[in-house]
């Protein structure tokens, strides 16, 4: 068995009522309450933090729209600064959350925070406010895991800063409730692909079984919300899966780490279509397993037989997989003009050949809809 470290930095609270646990940390704090567009308020999350933070005697302020971008991080380290915040909680997405973990670490590091986003210095262990994240767009696991993401749309200059951990992650999984039914489907497939690429190649029997377990039981809740969006316990499932994905309690045994390029690869359909990190994602995936099972067939095939049950021929697997994706309520295919010149000039960090990339766009293309 290969050497490894289980690491605790984030205390997870699963949570049907979370006001006690908010009470708890928030304590008279000055709170910057983070969150993106309306859902937040629709789902019930934004009332709850803010009455938590009046019951406990603390101060409320708020920054609504956030994003990634470097403008927004930035607009939320002036309220911090100019308000004396001492608790930042951060609702909502992967991008929300990210940009909660850098408001509460760039507070700290106003100077040159944005040399951690590139990765030139390691945040990991150093001075930040304290933190609260609570998913309410379930599948990135940010709240669990170190990886801030940053982008400045003023430059197209991005990164991220891999060492800032949440004190805390409140998992409320009646706070998704307000997601209509396409984007539940997402939520549970885009972590259902999270947890493969960690479980993928996983050499650690320990490991590679509970992976498999999650992913089955998030497979599973998926399958229950098409048929009753109003299940929390589904809900709840899901909600821990991609918390799990990023706690670097799965792939411990890993020799090889080729299924992480999946992450590499989903950029492409982002810049060539336009679309958002969970589609690109949720519809590479199945072709990302035909393109890797030629160099990793055996653990592509054991992989599929564990998590589907599908036996036989990887092409008629992928197949399948790609159509219990779509009977799930998403759409497997991209749409849009696109030349192999065009995706040649995207860099792309993989194990895979330029050919073999432009091979998976295009079974991932509508037909018809191919590159000239």
């Amino acid at each position: 068995m290969k050497d490894f470290q289980l690491r605790n930095d984030t205390k997870l609270w699963f949570c049907n009522n979370p006001m006690e646990r908010l009470r708890e940390v928030i304590n008279k704090k000055r709170v910057l309450f983070v969150y993106g567009g309306g859902s937040a308020k629709e789902n019930g999350c934004f009332d709850d933090v803010k009455n938590a933070v009046f019951e406990s005697g603390g101060d409320f302020y708020e920054l609504g729209n956030s994003s990634r971008d470097r403008t927004a991080i930035e607009a939320g380290m002036k309220v911090v600064k100019n308000n004396q915040i001492q608790l930042v909680i951060g609702a909502g997405g992967a991008s929300v959350m990210d940009c909660a973990k850098l408001i509460a670490f760039g507070a700290c590091h106003e100077a040159d925070w944005w040399e951690f986003v590139k990765g030139r210095k390691n945040p990991y262990g150093l001075e930040r406010l304290p933190l609260v994240l609570m998913p309410t767009y379930p599948s990135s696991g940010s709240e669990y895991g170190l990886g801030a993401v940053s982008a400045d749309s003023r430059t197209g200059d991005f990164g991220t800063a891999y060492g800032i951990a949440a004190d805390y992650a409140i998992l409320v999984p009646k706070y998704s409730l307000s997601l209509n039914k396409e984007m539940t489907a997402y939520t549970g497939l885009v972590t259902l692909v999270q947890l493969s690429a960690s479980v993928i190649g996983d050499k650690n029997p320990i490991s590679y079984a509970a992976g498999v377990s999650v992913i089955c039981n998030v497979l599973k809740a998926v399958i229950a919300l098409d048929e009753n969006p109003n299940d929390l316990d589904a809900r709840g499932v899901i909600l821990y899966g991609a918390s799990i994905s990023t706690s670097g309690r799965l792939g411990i045994g890993k020799e090889e780490n080729y299924a992480y390029d999946i992450y590499e690869l989903e950029f492409v359909p982002e810049v060539l279509f336009d679309v958002p990190y969970r589609k690109s994602l949720t519809v590479l995936f199945p072709r990302f397993l035909k393109m890797m099972s030629v160099y990793h067939e055996d653990d592509i095939r054991t992989y599929i037989q564990d998590v589907f049950g599908y036996k036989g021929g990887i092409d008629e697997s992928v197949e399948r997989i790609v159509s219990l994706f779509e009977g799930l309520g998403i759409s497997m295919y991209f749409k849009g003009d696109w030349t192999e010149k065009s995706l040649e000039s995207i860099p792309i960090d993989s194990m895979l050949t330029q050919e073999e990339i432009t091979e998976m766009i295009r079974y991932s293309m509508y037909p018809g809809n191919l590159t000239e």
